[in-house]
Order: structure tokens, then C-alpha cells, then sequence
């Protein structure tokens, strides 16, 4: 069986990951028109702290979390890049619109393979990609989701359109702002597939590009979704420290687990041991450490139940 679903995966940070931390925490601080005094005190801070930590045994996201943190504090800036969030909601309440008429006359697996391709294509409604990407214009984002929505290099729908559709209850984990909004057409989906329960977990705080639960309401998600919870606090996907006793109890009871994007493969990957549900990971990959997992020199779609 494939590495990446029987276990042994090593998913802590490694020392490659170093130079793209810091890449993205500069990139973000150079996008928020801060003096060159604050952009100083905050990247000095950010190298302090990856220095005192540099045995990396934590996931990637644990040390982005920890320097937008910084960054968060020293600006004095709750809701960074609040601008660009609010556009990416926009843009995805739209693409949720147009789609949820292209699916109009689709049923059965056809239905969901299409909305999960088109879910994972909105992945990478990301404006955060690895510091370069706060420089992207919304616009070329929206353009690429298309090219990317017809791509699925890992591919295990059957499989997981068989376990979701035998499933009573369902923790849905979400990413990204923008992205949430598209994920209303799957959620949609698996409760119409067994009249599952459908429990959608947001972030408590902002963080770079994660879906908070004022994004939540923004795009109306408990229009679909059974509950929305808080997963916690501020952190780049789900931190299995700091995760709410609301998630934990999802956690707990769910028959299955949709997690979105990067962060949240690492941290599920592994924690999947303490994890008694098949967890559906669904994402687009952002660099090396992880496309190489599956086998790709590129970055690739991944619909993998791990």
C-alpha cells in the first residue's frame, strides 16, 4: 500500500522549510506597508525564534503560526491582509454561484467527483503561497482555478465517495477564505448522499489565509452546513495543542474527516494514529517536501484518504 496511506510518513519540519518560513513571513510583512522600523523589529524577532527552535520538531505550520504571531503583535494588526481576504470571499461567493448552475444537471459520483476536483482547484484561492504569493493579483488566482479544476494527480474518489456515503456524521475542516464558499457546493453534496450531519470547523482567530469564522458568516456557511465550531484559535491549520473541546469532540465522533489544504495534511498525517476515522485529505500541494511524497517533481492536486 502506498506510503502516504499506511502510516510511517514523516511530516515534521525539515531544514528546507527554513528558508521558505522565512520567505513567507517577509513576504507578508513587505505586502502590509509597515515602517522600516516595525518590518526590522518584526523579521529580527521572527529569525530569533527560528533560531531558539531550529531542532524543527514540530509540522511546518507550527512555525508559520508562530511567526505571523509575531507579526500580528508587533504591527498591532488583528486582521492582516483583511483587504485581500474580503476580496477572496467575494470572489469565491461568485464562483460558488456560477458552479452550483454548472452541477444543476450532474448526479450520483459524476456530481462529486466534480465538486471535489473544483474544491481542491480552490485550494489554491491561497494569496499567502510561500511569500511571493501576497504579490498574486486576485484575478490571476481566479484564472488559474480553471486550469486547475480538471487535474487530480492522486486520485481516491471512489474510495472516499464510498466511505462518505455511508457515513452518519462528518467533520469538515476548512482552509482558506474564498475557498469556503466553494466548499458550501460539497457539503451540500455529502448531506444529500446520506443525509449526513455535516460539522464545519473554522479558525477562532485570523492567520495569514485561514478561513475564520466571520468568513464563515461572510459566506454564509451554516446556510449548508449542520453547525459551524471554532477549531481553535489562530493557528495555520488545526494545532492538536490548541484545538477547541468542541473540535476535539468532533474529532472524537465523526465517522469520517474532510480536511482542505497543506497545513492540515501535515498535522493529520501525524496525529492519524490518535484519529479512530478514515481522514479524506484534500488539497493542492505548495512545495517539494510534500509533492515529492507522492512521487511528483511538481506541484499536483491530491484527493487521498490517509
Amino acid at each position: 500500500m502506498d506510503k502516504f496511506l499506511n502510516g510511517g510518513l514523516n511530516l515534521i519540519a525539515k531544514l528546507g522549510c527554513v528558508p521558505c518560513i522565512l520567505d513567507d513571513i517577509y513576504g507578508a510583512v513587505e505586502s502590509l506597508g509597515l515602517d522600516d522600523d516595525i518590518k526590522k523589529k518584526i523579521m529580527k524577532e521572527c529569525l530569533e525564534f527560528l533560531s531558539e527552535n531550529i531542532e524543527l520538531n514540530k509540522e511546518p505550520s507550527f512555525y508559520i503560526t508562530a511567526v505571523h504571531r509575531i507579526l500580528k503583535r508587533i504591527s498591532g494588526i488583528e486582521v492582516p491582509f483583511a483587504k485581500r481576504r474580503d476580496l477572496c470571499n467575494v470572489m469565491g461567493i461568485e464562483l460558488e454561484s456560477k458552479l452550483d448552475q454548472k452541477l444543476a444537471n450532474l448526479s450520483g459520483f459524476e456530481k462529486f467527483s466534480t465538486i471535489v476536483k473544483w474544491c481542491i482547484a480552490g485550494n489554491a484561492l491561497d494569496f499567502r503561497t510561500v511569500g511571493t504569493g501576497y504579490d498574486f493579483s486576485i484575478e490571476e488566482i481566479e484564472n488559474s482555478l480553471y486550469k486547475l479544476a480538471d487535474k487530480l494527480e492522486v486520485n481516491h474518489l471512489y474510495d472516499i465517495y464510498e466511505k462518505a456515503g455511508s457515513a452518519k456524521r462528518i467533520l469538515f475542516v476548512h482552509d482558506n477564505v474564498g475557498e469556503i464558499a466553494i466548499d458550501k457546493l460539497l457539503i451540500k453534496n455529502l448531506r444529500e448522499l446520506n443525509g449526513s450531519k455535516v460539522i464545519s470547523a473554522v479558525r477562532g482567530g485570523a492567520i495569514t489565509s485561514d478561513a475564520t469564522i466571520d468568513d464563515a458568516e461572510k459566506v454564509q456557511l451554516s446556510d449548508v452546513a449542520s453547525s459551524v465550531i471554532l477549531a481553535g484559535p489562530d493557528t495555520l491549520g488545526i494545532s492538536f495543542d490548541e484545538m477547541s473541546s468542541d473540535f476535539r469532540n468532533e474529532l472524537n465522533n465523526a465517522d469520517i474527516i474532510f480536511t482542505k489544504g497543506q497545513a492540515n495534511y501535515y498535522v493529520f498525517s501525524e496525529h492519524k494514529d490518535e484519529i479512530k476515522s478514515p481522514i479524506v485529505c484534500l488539497l493542492r500541494t505548495k512545495c517539494e517536501f510534500v509533492y515529492s511524497i507522492f512521487g511528483f517533481s511538481d506541484n499536483i492536486n491530491v484527493a487521498v484518504i490517509i
